[in-house]
């Protein structure tokens, strides 16, 4: 794994449509808390306070979203897109560093490790993190939709892209 020279905390947010999922990180090795953030019913209002809750209980140096212009296209892609941009400025307005990542770069990165699904991602992840073993989801057939836990592995996926960019 890459390895960070200043550690700094870096939470990963992942707005889906279940709600919001996140992963925190103290440094690459360091895997400190993930989960799911549920909204229902789904609506932005909801969702943002939730990541200005995370970002305040969380305190991070690092907040770490996906990148807008990758959601175009989808059916789902201008509420997320909305969320996206308001939790960006929120974590604007707390004076913490923000990046954005596509889903190209995610997959860029895990090629590395010969993970091209969302589901090799997910082994991948849980190769480095034993502890994420209870969130293991099973392979998904094409007609089937995602699992809620799929946003975790997105959420730790968005952080390791971090740590190997950088």
């Amino acid at each position: 794994m890459a390895k960070l020279r200043n550690a700094q905390t870096v939470l990963a947010l992942y707005p889906n449509r279940f709600g919001i999922s996140y992963a925190l990180f103290d440094n690459p090795e360091d895997l400190v808390e993930v989960g799911n953030g549920y909204i229902r019913p789904t609506c932005n209002k909801k969702a943002l306070e939730r990541a200005k809750k995370y970002l305040d209980y969380y305190r991070p140096s690092i907040v770490i979203t996906r990148k807008l212009n990758d959601l175009k296209g989808s059916s789902r892609s201008k509420r997320i897109e909305s969320l996206i941009e308001k939790i960006c400025k929120a974590a604007g307005k707390k004076n913490l560093r923000v990046y954005q990542y596509s889903r190209t770069e995610i997959m860029n990165v895990f090629n590395q490790f010969q993970a091209k699904t969302k589901y090799q991602i997910m082994k991948s992840i849980l190769n480095w993190y034993d502890q994420l073993e209870q969130y293991e989801i099973p392979k998904r057939k094409e007609w089937m939709s995602d699992k809620p836990n799929t946003g975790i592995f997105d959420a730790v996926s968005l952080a390791m892209t971090h740590y190997f960019l950088k």
